[in-house]
């Protein structure tokens, strides 16, 4: 199927065309109109904000500020208190004005206090803000970095509190009204020392609420002695003991605060060093003082009693720090010192009473020294009367002992005499059964060797000449060799074969003797037929 087309139809075609390319062209050039405005405009309407900054934008229209604040909200008029990060933002040129802010940073070991300049006012009788209320805001800010509008806030640095090892950290708020009791509540405003206590560590806590007091917690070690090389001060606890004398005594204390009960010590007595000289020196005075009275300058010479006191003291210093928080761990006594006066009596008493004893040791040593002479003379004579009885007894054992050498010479040779007759007798003996065994062997050997002619010449039959030829090949040396030569007929040599020898050849006795036998026994066979 062809198509036809009609010449007039080309005019509407083209008028179609030449539409659609204007109409492209009018588009193009209003969205390069477009563009180039938005190139021209852009940093009008849209700003960027670099990295550790942050964009603050100002309205200029809206709705006035709340009673109190100095930063708007969204529909007021004012510098707004969101701000922006960093990055491209549109903002409305006319109803909008714009400034760049550092950003606050907090560096590691600070903190930072930030006031609000703006918001509710503080109840009464409270001095830190919450988050909306104009003040000192209760919560700081730990390190870091933070877009903080700084048209309505402002920042302190402060240190953070380290605690270091070793001590602790005792709060004290600086705020509100005195509390009832000893320690301040947790959560309330109460001004005081909390029971609260910080371990080591580092820690970001508002200087302007808290005051933090380090005390070095442990054992320690506290001394009352008299002065020395190394310290001059006299330190030792003096008191009067029964009977009005003066005692002074050296002791050494230790004693340990325990990190949960320093509140208590800090909120009574203060640092280590004020519990040491109000409960330790005190307790230690008071409790000699109070003790010693009950004893005597005496008690304190004699061991058993001076122990008794050593374990009161250290009992009641014990008991007595301990409602007060501190713990004791030992309290050892070192030295009583006794007045001079009562020491040059008792010496003096001591010097009469030893010098008596001297005295009576001495008659004692003067007696005993006249019994020690009379019996060294009592040892001599019975020395001397044990020598001669011991000399007597060794010779009555010489003599004893050479009794016995000659009994047992005489012994030896008797028993000498009767074994050697007992050999005697057993040589004759053995000679005998000798002489019959040999006499008997040699009788049996002619025997037998009898028997064996007898047996060889029945080898032979009876016959002595074969026999005797045996015997004499036997005997012939079995490395002689006869050569013998054949000269004709008839003669001597040509005769010997028919008498059974033959010596062509070497062979052994054994084989001569055999060969002998059976040229015999051809012979006698011979002659028999014969």
């Amino acid at each position: 199927m062809t198509t036809e087309h009609n010449p007039r139809d080309y005019p509407t075609v083209l008028a179609v065309t030449s539409h659609w390319k204007r109409l492209a062209l009018a588009w193009s050039i209003i969205l390069l109109v477009i563009l180039i405005f938005v190139l021209l405009t852009w940093n009008t309407f849209f700003t960027y904000v670099p990295p550790g900054k942050h964009l603050v934008i100002i309205s200029k229209n809206g709705g006035p500020l709340n009673p109190g604040e100095v930063l708007a909200k969204e529909g007021q008029k004012g510098i707004q208190k969101e701000v922006k990060g960093e990055g491209w933002h549109f903002v409305m040129p006319i109803i909008y004005a714009t400034e760049l802010e550092e950003n606050t940073s907090i560096p590691p070991g600070k903190v930072g206090i930030v006031t609000a300049k703006g918001g509710k006012a503080l109840p009464a009788g409270r001095l830190l803000a919450e988050p909306g209320e104009q003040g000192i805001q209760r919560l700081v800010l730990p390190p870091g970095a933070y877009r903080l509008n700084k048209h309505g806030y402002e920042v302190q640095l402060v240190d953070a509190i380290d605690i270091k090892p070793g001590d602790v950290g005792v709060l004290r708020r600086m705020l509100g009204e005195p509390g009832q009791g000893r320690f301040a509540a947790e959560g309330g405003n109460e001004k005081g020392i909390l029971r609260k206590v910080l371990q080591p560590g580092l820690y970001y806590i508002n200087t302007k609420e808290f005051e933090v007091i380090q005390a070095e917690v442990g054992i320690y070690q506290t001394s009352f002695h008299k002065p020395s090389a190394g310290s001059p001060r006299d330190t030792a606890i003096t008191f009067t003991c029964k009977g009005g004398f003066p005692i002074d005594v050296d002791c050494t204390v230790e004693w340990e605060v325990l990190p949960e009960d320093m509140p208590s010590l800090v909120a009574e007595y203060g640092l280590v060093k004020d519990v040491e000289k109000k409960v330790i020196d005190v307790q230690a005075h008071a409790i000699c003082r109070d003790k010693g009275i009950d004893y005597g300058v005496q008690d304190f010479l004699q061991g058993t009693t001076r122990e008794k006191f050593q374990e009161d003291f250290a009992k009641e210093l014990t008991r007595v720090c301990k409602e007060k928080n501190v713990t004791i761990h030992s309290a050892f006594i070192r030295r009583i010192n006794i007045p001079e006066a009562y020491l040059k009596q008792i010496r003096d008493a001591q010097i009469a009473h030893e010098t008596q004893l001297t005295n009576k040791a001495q008659e004692v040593t003067a007696q005993t020294e006249a019994a020690v002479e009379r019996e060294k003379q009592m040892i001599e004579q019975e020395m001397a009367r044990v020598q001669a009885e011991t000399k007597l007894l060794v010779a009555g054992i010489d003599q004893e002992v050479k009794n016995v050498g000659i009994k047992v010479d005489a012994e030896l040779e008797k028993m000498k005499a009767d074994y050697q007759a007992r050999i005697a007798s057993l040589d004759a003996e053995r000679t005998k059964v000798m002489g019959e065994a040999d006499a008997q062997a040699k009788q049996m050997k002619e025997i037998a060797t009898n028997n064996l002619y007898q047996l060889k010449l029945a080898v032979f039959q009876n016959d002595g000449n074969a026999f005797l030829r045996y015997t004499l090949g036997e005997k012939l040396n079995p490395d002689l060799i006869l050569r013998l030569f054949h000269s004709g007929a008839g003669t001597f040599w040509t005769n010997m074969n028919s008498k059974g020898l033959n010596f062509m050849m070497p062979i052994s006795s054994g084989e001569s003797a055999k060969s002998n036998a059976d040229s015999n026994k051809k012979d006698a066979a011979g002659n028999g037929d014969k």
